[in-house]
């Protein structure tokens, strides 16, 4: 029997779908190429303060210059929502919309 992916060529590694640090890193990479920036006034003078305490992929940070807080996921789509980012990615790759690009935790 041959698996959907496999007729085409090649076949989804579904390990790297699931893998919560993967997923933030990616997210890390694709949101912010230079460096963290601050969502609220854009300094780059941004320090790690700690990581979440139900997702502990999901850093957390402070801006030096205006003092505001927020993590990862702070004005995306994904902020707010209680299942895991890689529930989120898994269900929008498996819809076809392929949300990372190039192959990164997809």
């Amino acid at each position: 029997m041959d698996l959907p992916g496999k007729s085409r060529g090649h076949l989804v590694k579904i390990e790297q779908l699931i893998d919560d640090a993967k997923c933030f890193e990616t997210v890390r990479k694709l949101r912010w190429p230079e460096d963290v920036r601050c969502v609220r006034c854009g300094s780059a003078e941004v320090i790690k303060h700690g990581h979440d305490e139900t997702q502990p992929e999901r850093q957390r940070y402070r801006c030096k210059p205006c003092s505001a807080c927020f993590d990862d996921l702070t004005g995306t789509v994904f902020e707010g929502h209680r299942q895991p980012l890689r529930i989120w990615i898994l269900c929008l790759y498996f819809m076809g919309l392929k949300p990372l690009e190039p192959t990164d935790c997809c």
